[in-house]
């Protein structure tokens, strides 16, 4: 079976209710599953298989991942933006924290129903910065 059919199994559990064997079935496909996931994120449209596929990303813990993370937190649902800052956060780096710095001035000059996410960001920050001195990214 392909990573592809994989892929598309496991999302086929998470549209069924079985989130759980959906989300580890697809973390044991392993990192090539990767650019397959991204491409699968792009092409949906469901918000919640969107925000469930940035999870499943980002728990690879993989620094390849920084770029698509980055670009999620800019996205119009507000979920997937949480989901791209939670692994963010994880992945802390001098990278992410760059990544978090641009988005926070992004944010702080949107409308005022972001500015709960702008807050989120400063959070992240914290949390990245205080763990520089402990980063182990793959």
């Amino acid at each position: 079976m392909t990573i592809t059919e994989l892929i598309g199994e496991y999302l086929q559990c998470f549209r069924q209710g079985d989130s759980e064997m959906a989300f580890f079935g697809l973390l044991d496909i392993g990192c090539e599953a990767l650019p397959e996931l991204v491409l699968q994120f792009q092409q949906e449209q469901d918000n919640a298989i969107r925000e469930f596929l940035v999870e499943v990303i980002w728990q690879y813990r993989q620094a390849s991942a920084i770029p698509f993370l980055a670009e999620r937190l800019y996205d119009p649902a507000p979920a997937i933006r949480r989901q791209a800052l939670n692994g963010l956060v994880t992945l802390a780096s001098p990278q992410v924290l760059e990544v978090l710095t641009v988005a926070k001035a992004h944010w702080r000059l949107q409308a005022k129903d972001t500015e709960a996410f702008a807050d989120w960001l400063d959070e992240a920050i914290g949390q990245v910065e205080s763990t520089q001195d402990n980063i182990s990214i793959k």
